[in-house]
């Protein structure tokens, strides 16, 4: 069995199992819980010190619904190097508060379009995966994830990806993207090409891109909402 290790636990988010729960836990109980069923989350993948309140204005919405997920699609930005886009090799990621399991069956399937290949080197380099991973740890019972990471590749090929991906009740999606919240787009071009890829995705199946940090005047939290970075809820 091959397992990630967890690369950004000590930089991105704290090492020690207790203080990463009470780190998320004290940004996720900070907010009012979620009223809508996300199909899928845009959420920062930097330092939890500086994106935790973005990240948990978009996982509050799974406090009603975490029982239905037991598949989780994470989708993030490749380096530039990569062509195409990558799965990893490996079985399992690996963070402080224990593993989670890749789906091998649609890592397989997937691994039959002409522009997909595997390799743990592009994920094993990258942290744009598990930086999400304790979240959805801390939010979700029991659930396999979809690792993707999407590097240089046409808009028809991308939107094909996109297409071919797990869709029903029980698999969320989500895009992990740093995204600046006074200019609303991702700094680096790759990552805001493939936040507008996947915007253009969704408005053609008809879904709804939300501010996550937006609230009704009864839901809003006790101490006022900052935070550099946006996320969003797509339902």
């Amino acid at each position: 069995m091959i397992i990630r290790p967890p690369n950004a636990a000590g930089n991105l988010y704290a090492s020690d199992a207790d203080e990463l729960v009470t780190d998320i836990a004290q940004d996720l109980l900070a907010m009012p819980k979620g009223i809508e069923f996300p199909y899928a989350l845009v959420v920062p993948h930097a330092e939890m010190k500086v994106s935790g309140r973005a990240s948990a204005a978009a996982f509050r919405h799974l406090s009603k619904y975490y029982p239905y997920i037991n598949r989780v699609v994470i989708i993030g930005a490749a380096s530039n190097a990569v062509v195409g886009a990558a799965l990893p090799i490996c079985d399992e990621y690996k963070t402080p508060l224990g593993r989670v399991k890749v789906t091998e069956r649609y890592i397989n399937s997937l691994a039959l379009l002409p522009f997909v290949h595997r390799s743990d080197r592009e994920h094993n380099k990258s942290s744009r995966i598990e930086a999400q991973l304790p979240y959805l740890q801390t939010c979700l019972s029991d659930f396999e994830i979809l690792p993707v990471l999407i590097g240089q590749m046409s808009d028809l090929d991308m939107n094909l990806l996109f297409t071919s991906l797990p869709f029903n009740n029980q698999t969320l999606t989500i895009l992990s993207v740093d995204i600046d919240k006074h200019k609303q787009r991702c700094m680096d071009l790759h990552e805001q090409r493939l936040f507008e890829n996947y915007v253009s995705y969704i408005e053609f199946e008809e879904r709804k891109l939300k501010h996550a940090d937006t609230f009704d005047t009864e839901q809003a939290p006790s101490n006022e909402f900052r935070s550099k970075y946006q996320s969003f809820i797509v339902h």
